[in-house]
C-alpha cells in the first residue's frame, strides 16, 4: 500500500474536488494525481528503494513531492526548513539519506538543475535498499534530528480510528498552520486525504489571516498547537462551520478554551497525546480538559498502555519501525480509578522539593487554569535550602502573587506551589516552539539585580 494510492483513487472518483488549498494555491485531486504521476516518472530509476530528502519551502510542493517520490518507489523524507548550512550538511553526513531534491539550499551536495527549476543530486550511496514506506524527521530540539521509518500501514490502518474520533469524512475541510515537515501536520493531512477531504492552511504566522481564511473556507476542523490557538482565540470574527478543534497535548489554558468556544460556538476541542515513534496514544475532549488539566484522556482502541515504575509504556501496531515493545518515551504518568491517563512529565521534570516529588507538568497545568494567565513555565533553581520552584507567567490580566497562591492552594500541596512568580511579556521560545530555558534563566538573573 502507498499513501499516493489515495490520490490515485480520489483523482478518478472526484477529480475536480479540491485537495489542497495552501497559501493561496489550490490543487484538485485530479491535478494532484497527474502531478505525482508525472513527477514520479521524472525521477531516475536509481531512486527506487532509496531515501530522497525533500528540502522545499512551499507547503503544497512539500505534500505533492512527498507523494510523487513515494509513487516512484522511493522513500520520501521532508526536511525542516530551519535546518540550514552546517546543520544540513551534518544531517546528510550522519543519517542514511541517498538523494536530495531542493528549491533552494544545496547543503554541500553536488546537484543538477532540473527542467522544472528544482535541483536534484546524490548525497551518498548508503548501500541500503528499503521496502516501500516513508520516513519522518524529529524536530532536533535536543540534538541532531533522527529519522524514523514507517510502513504506510502504520499510519493508514489507524486513519479509520482517528477519523472517527476526530469526526472526519469526505465533506471535511481542515485548516492548519505551518510546515508539512512536522510529523503532526503531515499525519493529519494524510488522514483527511484518506477520506477525500480538503486540506487548507498557511505558513504565515498571522492569526488574522487564519481567522479570515477559516471563515471564508467554511473550515470544519482546525489543527494547531495551543500556543497558536491562543492568538486565534482572541481574533475578531466567528464561524459556525468549525466542528472540531484538534490539538496536541501541550499545556492548555482556560482562557484559550473559553475564547475558542466564543469564536467557534459549535466546536468541540479534542486534545491528543502521542509521540513521533508511536502515532496517537490517547485523547481527551471538551469540559474534561478543564476538569482534569493534567490528564491526556483514555487510550485509543488497539493501543495498550501500561505503567511501569511510574513510566508510560505503549504497545501499538501504529508505530515506527525498529523500536522495542512495549515502548516508552520516558514520560511519567498514572491511571486514575476511572481509567483516565494522567501525564506528569519526563523523569527529569520531576523535582525533589523538601523531600517530596513535584511534577512540573502538574504545577504548570494548574497555573494555566488560573484566570488571567495565558502562558506559564516552571524552573527548579538551586538555593541554600535545596531546589526552589520559580514560575514565569504571562497574560494581559495576570493576578497578583497572593491571589495566585490562594488559587493554587485549592488544588496543589504546599510544596508544589512556586516560591516565586515572575511576570513576563511572553514565554520565550526556540525555533522548534519549545521553551527557551536559557532565556528564562537570564530573566531570573536580571530580576535579582
Amino acid at each position: 500500500m502507498k499513501l499516493s494510492d489515495y490520490v490515485i483513487r480520489w483523482g478518478k472518483d472526484r477529480p475536480d474536488h479540491a485537495f489542497l488549498s495552501l497559501d493561496g494555491k489550490t490543487i484538485t485531486y485530479g491535478e494532484a494525481d497527474a502531478f505525482t504521476k508525472g513527477k514520479g516518472e521524472s525521477l531516475p530509476e536509481e531512486v527506487h528503494g532509496k531515501v530522497v530528502a525533500l528540502y522545499l519551502t512551499d507547503p503544497a510542493s512539500q505534500v505533492l513531492w512527498f507523494l510523487a517520490v513515494e509513487r516512484a518507489g522511493a522513500v520520501p523524507l521532508l526536511v525542516h526548513e530551519y535546518i540550514k548550512g552546517e546543520r544540513l550538511e551534518e544531517l546528510f553526513d550522519a543519517r542514511p539519506i541517498d538523494f536530495f531534491l531542493t528549491d533552494s539550499e544545496t547543503g554541500g551536495v553536488s546537484v543538477s538543475k532540473r527542467e522544472d527549476g528544482l535541483f536534484f543530486g546524490r548525497i551518498k550511496d548508503t548501500g541500503i535498499t528499503r521496502k516501500e514506506g516513508v520516513a519522518v524527521l524529529t524536530s532536533g530540539s535536543s540534538g541532531l534530528s533522527k529519522i524514523f521509518f514507517r510502513r504506510v500501514e502504520s499510519w493508514a490502518d489507524f486513519f479509520p480510528v482517528q477519523n472517527k474520533a476526530f469526526g472526519v469524512d469526505g465533506d471535511s475541510i481542515l485548516y492548519t498552520q505551518g510546515s508539512m515537515a512536522f510529523t503532526g501536520n503531515l499525519n493529519m493531512l494524510f488522514s483527511f486525504m484518506a477520506e477525500g477531504a480538503v486540506i487548507a492552511g498557511t505558513m504565515k504566522v498571522l492569526p488574522r489571516t487564519w481567522m479570515k481564511e477559516i471563515i471564508s473556507l467554511h473550515a470544519t476542523h482546525i489543527y494547531m498547537i495551543p500556543s497558536k490557538l491562543y492568538p486565534l482565540s482572541r481574533m475578531n470574527g466567528s464561524s459556525d462551520s468549525v466542528k472540531y478543534i484538534l490539538t496536541g497535548s501541550q499545556l492548555m489554558t482556560e482562557r484559550i478554551l473559553t475564547g475558542l468556544k466564543k469564536r467557534f460556538p459549535k466546536s468541540d476541542t479534542v486534545m491528543y497525546y502521542g509521540a513521533s515513534e508511536l502515532n496517537y496514544v490517547s485523547c481527551i475532549r471538551g469540559s474534561k480538559i478543564l476538569e482534569m488539566p493534567d490528564s491526556v484522556g483514555k487510550p485509543f482502541p488497539g493501543v495498550n498502555v501500561t505503567i511501569k515504575d511510574g513510566e508510560i509504556f505503549v504497545e501499538s501496531p501504529y508505530r515506527v519501525e525498529d523500536i522495542p515493545l512495549p515502548f516508552t518515551c520516558h514520560d511519567l504518568g498514572y491511571f486514575d480509578k476511572d481509567g483516565w491517563l494522567h501525564f506528569t512529565g519526563r523523569r527529569e521534570d520531576v523535582y525533589n522539593i523538601k523531600g517530596n516529588h513535584v511534577s512540573r507538568q502538574r504545577v504548570i497545568s494548574h497555573i494555566l487554569m488560573t484566570e488571567g494567565i495565558d502562558e506559564a513555565e516552571l524552573l527548579a533553581v538551586p538555593s541554600e535550602n535545596g531546589l526552589r520552584l520559580i514560575a514565569f507567567v504571562a497574560g494581559d490580566d495576570v493576578p497578583d502573587t497572593r491571589t495566585m497562591i490562594r488559587k493554587l492552594h485549592e488544588k496543589l500541596e504546599i510544596w508544589e506551589i512556586p516560591h516565586r512568580f515572575i511576570r513576563v511579556k511572553s514565554i520565550p521560545k526556540r525555533s522548534t516552539g519549545k521553551t527557551d530555558k536559557d532565556a528564562l534563566l537570564k530573566i531570573l538573573e536580571e530580576s535579582k539585580e
